[in-house]
């Protein structure tokens, strides 16, 4: 139980350092690969004779919740800041839009 509990604190500090400097993409990454915890937990507890009920229902919950938000994670999109004039989201090399007419 205890490297079960570093491990534990260790992805948790992953999650928040991810979480506090802005990387929601990489957040997202890291969520994939660490819905492979709860996962294998899952798999150990079904072999060593363990309730199907606690393996499915704990860690086969958790790992789809981690699976889900890391999916969603990753299809997010950044918004364009309302605040950009309309020449600020043309691609480079485009024609600057006409001045409007008095």
């Amino acid at each position: 139980m205890a490297v079960k509990g570093v491990r534990d604190v260790a992805t948790g500090l992953v999650i928040l350092a991810l979480l506090l400097t802005g990387h929601r993409r990489a957040l997202g990454w890291a969520m994939a690969a660490i819905a492979f915890v709860p996962v294998g937990d899952m798999v150990i507890v079904l072999n060593s004779g363990g309730p199907a009920g606690t393996a499915y229902g704990v860690h086969g919950a958790t790992a789809l919740a981690v699976a889900v938000t890391a999916a969603l994670l990753l299809r997010e999109r950044p918004a364009r800041p309302a605040c950009l004039p309309a020449d600020a989201a043309r691609p480079a090399g485009a024609a600057p839009s006409p001045a409007p007419s008095a």
